[in-house]
């Protein structure tokens, strides 16, 4: 793997190298100087540095293209408490509290380790754009970062194999992603209630994972609004729903349409065919973002499925009734759990011609 910039070398954004690298973000954040206080970079992969610490499995996370933060297990209960604070004062439709935020765990049980730390990811993820083969014409819809989960598996093994050295065991948690990043300083909130990741954007995929490993730095803190928005209104402008409000960065939620797409209800009358441009979620505020702008045109060509693997999608099968291959490939997207819904999403998107994706990526290119 290649050293880190020398010191008075000019600093490298990690999209600026993405042309020819970023199949490999490992080798590419590599070459990125680190910010002060960030997490560095080892010798190489496998190579953690003496006394098996939660900093040494930081850096071998880094060097593996991955951003991470530490905190004390201990700050878990304060996530439920805000969210049940802010529940109480109004600010969520309770009809997304209780499909979203009622359930979220807050503390661990006693089958689990002693957890000390909770180690909160993030990994770089692009737009995949999906190829659907119609009789008439191919059609071209998007896959938005947060959704591909096979990152996490990565992420999961190599925690795994680290800890196991130091004698120590990972767990999975259920928290709130966003707001755990948050807090950590790991991100910040963008007034879309979208998280934002220093040199990511919100091109990236989040995890969080419990360790009985002891913290060394905890960066709890308030989560924040993003600077930039402050004298920013670019994704308030060009929501098409009017889900993102102007004083706080909590949505509208039942009029956002990633909250929409993610349910089985029909769609409200009031939608419009040509907002419609993902298979699940949507990108409208993420693109126009100007935090984004050097991420924005970082997608890769995914799937294509023929007419009769569409055929098959559109008539919203159960997982289980689905074709392996086809169900398979849906599990490597992130997509499967929505098969049911997604003859809803993409006949909404194909209702207009106009509204393939290619066009919307166009636009922001």
């Amino acid at each position: 793997m290649p050293d880190p910039p020398a010191a008075g070398e000019p600093q490298t954004t990690l999209w600026e190298l993405a042309g020819h690298e970023l199949n490999d973000p490992g080798a590419v954040l590599a070459r990125v100087r680190r910010p002060a206080g960030e997490i560095g970079f080892p010798a190489g992969p496998g190579k953690w540095p003496e006394g098996n610490s939660m900093n040494g499995l930081l850096e071998e996370l880094a060097c593996h293209g991955f951003r991470a933060r530490t905190v004390s297990a201990d700050h878990a209960p304060e996530l439920k408490a805000e969210i049940e604070e802010r529940h109480r004062r109004g600010e969520f439709a309770e009809e997304f509290y209780r499909e979203r935020l009622l359930d979220i765990r807050s503390s661990f049980n006693d089958a689990e380790p002693e957890i000390r730390t909770l180690i909160v990811v993030a990994a770089p993820q692009p737009i995949i754009r999906l190829i659907f083969h119609l009789p008439v014409k191919p059609v071209t819809l998007v896959v938005p970062p947060t959704y591909q989960y096979g990152v996490n598996e990565k992420a999961e093994r190599l925690l795994k194999k680290c800890l196991k050295r130091a004698g120590c065991r990972l767990i999975r948690t259920s928290l709130p992603l966003k707001l755990l990043a948050a807090r950590s300083g790991l991100g910040v909130y963008g007034r879309n209630n979208v998280c934002y990741v220093k040199g990511l954007g919100s091109f990236h995929r989040l995890m969080a994972f419990g360790t009985d490993l002891p913290w060394e730095e905890d960066s709890w803190g308030p989560a924040r609004l993003m600077d930039t928005c402050s004298r920013c209104r670019a994704c308030r402008r060009l929501c098409p729903t009017g889900a993102i409000q102007e004083e706080d960065f909590l949505l509208r939620a039942h009029r956002c349409l990633t909250f929409l797409n993610e349910r089985s209800d029909p769609f409200p009358q009031w939608t419009d065919s040509s907002w419609h441009h993902a298979v699940v979620g949507c990108l409208h505020c993420q693109l126009v973002c100007p935090e984004n702008k050097t991420v924005r045109n970082w997608s890769q060509a995914g799937d294509k499925f023929s007419e009769e693997e569409t055929r098959l999608l559109l008539e919203g099968r159960r997982p289980e009734k689905i074709p392996a291959d086809l169900r398979g490939r849906l599990e490597r997207l992130g997509l499967l759990e929505y098969s049911e819904i997604l003859p809803r999403n993409i006949q909404a998107a194909l209702a207009n011609s106009a509204s393939s994706a290619d066009s919307l990526l166009e636009e922001y290119a």
